[in-house]
């Protein structure tokens, strides 16, 4: 009697859809990211139909602002789809997000100065965070809340932006110490 290598090992194609090896992490944060996008597609759609059926100058201004947001997060999204799209495929896409390569600044005297700015800036990010929030606590009615509102999405904004400069500044000093 031979042993023989069951045909769902020869042939990926065969093998069940539920059970086995899970795909690839790639390939399941591709599915994931295209997801969501998808859903977000929707989410805009509706975000549209309120502005269209509420008629009020205030709600065209948020919803405005979300969707401006949710375009960029879209535009990323995809852009990040097709790097790990090249992942997969080995092939190059067009519009990737950049993969980061080695050193961003080779002279350590140059990426010190770089590093003691991005560290003012993300000071300054933290402390307009908070000034805008103490601002909000001031005049919490102010224009029914709308203001209050709008400097909070200012503030997180502002927190954001400070996130993305600490990744630059690890980056920096990452490159410097090399």
């Amino acid at each position: 009697m031979t042993d023989a290598m069951p045909t769902s090992r020869l042939n990926p194609w065969l093998r069940p859809v539920a059970g086995g090896e899970p795909p690839p992490l790639s390939d399941r944060l591709i599915r994931a990211l295209e997801a969501h996008a998808a859903a977000s597609a929707a989410d805009l759609a509706t975000c549209r139909e309120l502005v269209t059926r509420m008629d009020d100058p205030v709600v065209g201004l948020l919803v405005g602002m979300i969707v401006e947001d949710e375009q960029r997060h879209d535009a990323l999204l995809r852009s990040m789809v097709r790097r790990l799209d090249e992942e997969v495929d080995f092939l190059p896409a067009r519009g990737a997000v950049p993969v980061p390569n080695g050193s961003m600044v080779p002279d350590p005297e140059v990426a010190a100065e770089i590093a003691a700015r991005v560290r003012g800036l993300i000071r300054n990010e933290h402390e307009g965070s908070r000034h805008l929030r103490h601002l909000a606590r001031q005049e919490p009615t102010l224009y029914r809340g709308l203001y209050p509102l709008l400097l909070e999405t200012i503030a997180r904004d502002s927190e954001k932006h400070a996130t993305i400069l600490r990744y630059l500044l690890h980056r920096v000093e990452e490159s410097s110490s090399r």
